[in-house]
C-alpha cells in the first residue's frame, strides 16, 4: 500500500490552509489546537483510505460494521453509566465528582446527535458489505454483518436523533428507488406509456424529496411532534447565519461556535452547549474561503460517484459482471453515505461541531476509492475552460471590491473589531457573570475598529451591536441604545440585538418599549428577576425597582 495522487489533492490542500488560518485567528488557541489536530488525522484517514488498491475496498467497507456497532454500544453504555452516577449522586456526594468528568465530554460521553450522525453514514457500507456477503455466500459475514446491523440500528434509535434517522432513510431510500423504478419501467405502469428507468427513478428522488420537505413544513407550522424541535433547530441557524456576517473574511476561527451564539445571540454570561448546520459551522470558523473548499471537495466527490454509476450501469448486469462485482454496490453504498451527509448536514453538525472528527474526509475518500480506474488519478475540475471560468469569476470579483471598496473595507474593520473583541472577553469565558461595572479597557483597539467601520459605513450592523453591548457594560445605557436601535433598523429579527435592546430599554426607563422586544425572549422573566438582587449587589436601586416591575409584567403578560 502506498500513498497515491488524487483528484481532490488541491482542494485538500487549500482546506488545511484554511483551517491554518483558522488555527491563527481563534480566540482559544488550546481548544483551537486540539480541533485542529483531530481535523488532519481526518486528512491522514482519507490519504490511508485512498490508498489502498481498488480490490481491496470491501474490506475497507468491512471495517465500517464493527466502527458503528462499537460506537453504538459505547454510546449506550456511556449514557447508562452517567445515567446510574446521576441516580447514585443523589444520595452519595462523591459519585457527583465522577459524574463532573462529563465535562469532558467529547471523550467520555459524545452528543447523541454525533453519535448518531456517524452510524447513519457509515450503514449504508454495512448493508453494501451484507448483499455482497450473501451473493458470494459466506455466511460468518454475513452472520457478523448482520450482528453488526442490529446493534447499529439499536443505537441509532438510542440517540433519539429524528435528524438522523431522517437522513439514513433518504439515503437508502435513493438506493432502493433505482431497483424500484427498474421493475416499474419494466411494468404494467410503462406498458402504455413508456418511460426510461433513468427518468422514473428522477421523478421517484423528486416526490422523496418534495414529500420530506412537506412532511418538515407541516409539522412546523401545524406543531406536529417534533415540529418544536425543528422550529428551534431552524432559529438555531438563522442566528448562526448572522454570526458569519460578522465574520465574513477569514471566519472566527475553530472550536468558537459555543462562545460566540451564547455571548451574540443569546446574550448569556455561561456555556451554551449546542451547534448549528454542517454548513453554518464551517462557513463560520473557516469563512468563506475554507467552506467553499470543503463543499468543492463534497461536489467532487459526489461527482466521482455518480460519474463511476454512469459508468456501471451503462454496461448490461453490472451487479453480476466480473470487472464492476466488487464495487457497484459500494458506489451506490457511497452515494447514500453522501445523502445522509448532506441531509444530516442541514440539521445537525456531527462532523465538524464541537473539536471535529476523524471520519470528516471517509466518505470521499471512498468515493475516491471506488470510482478509481487507473494508478494514477488526475486531477478534479483542472481543464482549459475551468481556468477561464475561474478567471472569469476572479475578474468579477474584483470588479465588486472596486465598485463596493467603501462598504467592503468597512466591514473589514467590522471584522477586526470583532475578532478583537473576542480576544478580550473569551480570555476568561464562560464568565458566570454579567459584565456591568467591569473595567473595559481591554476592548478599546475593538472599539476602535468598530468606530472606524461606522465612519465608512453608518449602517454597519455588527459594529453598531458590539458597541452597543459595550456601551451596555458601562452603564452608558443613552449610548447603548443608540446602537442598539441602529443595529435593530438593520436586522429586527437578530435575536441578541433584540434582547440586548429590551433590556437597555428597561434600564433607560422606557417599558412600553422594552416588553414587546422582551415578549420574544423565553427566558426574559426569569432573567430579569435575577436581575433585582444583581442590581441591589451593585448598589443600583434604581434599576434593582426597574428590573422587578419588568419582572412582575413578563410573568403576568406570559
Amino acid at each position: 500500500m502506498r500513498l497515491r495522487r488524487t483528484p481532490l489533492d488541491f482542494l485538500l490542500l487549500l482546506f488545511f490552509l484554511a483551517l491554518f488560518v483558522s488555527l491563527g485567528v481563534s480566540y482559544s488557541g488550546w481548544l483551537a489546537l486540539d480541533k485542529f489536530w483531530i481535523l488532519l488525522s481526518a486528512l491522514a484517514v482519507y490519504y490511508v483510505v485512498t490508498a489502498v488498491p481498488r480490490r481491496y475496498a470491501l474490506w475497507v467497507a468491512a471495517i465500517c460494521g464493527p466502527v458503528a456497532a462499537g460506537l453504538a454500544i459505547f454510546y449506550v453504555t456511556a449514557d447508562f453509566w452517567h445515567n446510574g452516577l446521576a441516580f447514585a449522586g443523589r444520595f452519595l456526594s462523591p459519585f457527583n465528582r465522577l459524574l463532573a468528568l462529563r465535562l469532558f465530554w467529547p471523550l467520555l460521553l459524545p452528543h447523541p446527535n454525533v453519535v448518531a450522525g456517524h452510524i447513519a453514514l457509515l450503514l449504508p457500507y454495512t448493508a453494501a458489505v451484507w448483499l455482497y456477503a450473501r451473493r458470494d455466500k459466506k455466511k460468518q459475514l454475513v452472520v457478523v454483518t448482520a450482528v453488526c446491523l442490529v446493534i447499529s440500528l439499536v443505537g441509532l434509535l438510542a440517540t433519539r436523533s429524528v435528524g438522523a434517522w431522517l437522513a439514513l432513510i433518504t439515503g437508502l431510500s435513493v438506493w432502493a428507488l433505482w431497483p424500484l423504478s427498474g421493475r416499474l419501467a419494466a411494468g404494467r405502469l410503462a406498458a402504455n406509456r413508456p418511460l426510461s428507468r433513468r427518468v422514473i427513478y428522477g421523478g421517484l428522488v423528486a416526490i422523496l424529496v418534495l414529500v420530506e420537505f412537506l412532511a418538515v413544513w407541516l409539522a412546523v407550522t401545524l406543531n406536529l411532534p417534533g415540529g418544536q424541535t425543528i422550529a428551534e433547530r431552524l432559529a438555531l441557524a438563522g442566528g448562526a447565519w448572522r454570526l458569519t456576517q460578522d465574520y465574513a473574511w477569514l471566519g472566527s476561527g475553530l472550536a468558537t461556535f459555543p462562545a460566540l451564539y451564547a455571548e451574540y445571540m443569546r446574550v448569556l454570561p455561561n456555556f451554551y452547549l449546542n451547534y448549528s448546520d454542517f454548513y453554518l459551522d464551517v462557513l463560520l470558523e473557516l469563512g468563506p474561503v475554507g467552506a467553499i473548499c470543503l463543499l468543492a471537495i463534497w461536489a467532487g466527490s459526489l461527482w466521482l460517484v455518480v460519474r463511476a454509476l454512469h459508468h456501471s450501469l451503462s454496461r448490461p448486469c453490472p451487479h453480476h459482471n466480473s470487472k464492476h462485482g466488487d464495487v457497484y454496490w459500494l458506489r451506490w453504498a457511497t452515494l447514500s453515505s453522501f445523502v445522509v451527509i448532506l441531509v444530516h448536514g442541514l440539521v445537525d453538525d456531527s462532523l465538524f461541531g464541537g473539536l471535529g472528527t476523524p471520519l470528516l474526509f471517509f466518505t470521499p475518500a471512498m468515493a475516491v476509492l471506488v470510482s478509481r480506474h487507473k494508478d494514477k488519478e488526475k486531477p478534479l475540475f483542472i481543464s482549459k475552460r475551468m481556468a477561464w471560468v475561474t478567471a472569469v469569476l476572479l475578474f468579477l470579483l474584483a470588479g465588486i471590491l472596486v465598485g463596493f471598496r467603501q462598504r467592503i473595507t468597512a466591514t473589514w474593520y467590522a471584522y477586526r473589531g470583532a475578532h478583537a473583541m473576542d480576544l478580550a472577553l473569551f480570555a476568561d469565558w464562560p464568565s458566570n457573570r454579567w459584565r456591568f461595572g467591569d473595567d473595559t479597557t481591554l476592548l478599546e483597539p475593538a472599539r476602535l475598529y468598530l468606530d472606524r467601520a461606522l465612519q465608512l459605513d453608518d449602517h454597519n450592523r455588527t459594529a453598531h451591536q458590539r458597541l452597543g453591548m459595550v456601551a451596555l457594560w458601562e452603564m452608558d445605557i443613552d449610548t447603548a441604545v443608540f446602537h442598539l436601535q441602529q443595529a435593530y433598523a438593520q436586522d429586527p429579527t437578530h435575536r441578541g440585538v433584540v434582547k440586548s435592546l429590551g433590556y437597555a430599554y428597561v434600564w433607560q426607563g422606557q417599558p412600553e418599549k422594552a416588553y414587546p422586544l422582551l415578549a420574544q425572549i423565553p427566558e426574559a422573566a426569569q432573567e430579569m428577576e435575577i436581575y433585582v438582587s444583581f442590581w441591589y449587589q451593585l448598589d443600583q436601586p434604581g434599576l434593582a425597582d426597574k428590573a422587578a416591575a419588568a419582572t412582575s409584567f413578563l410573568k403576568n403578560n406570559p
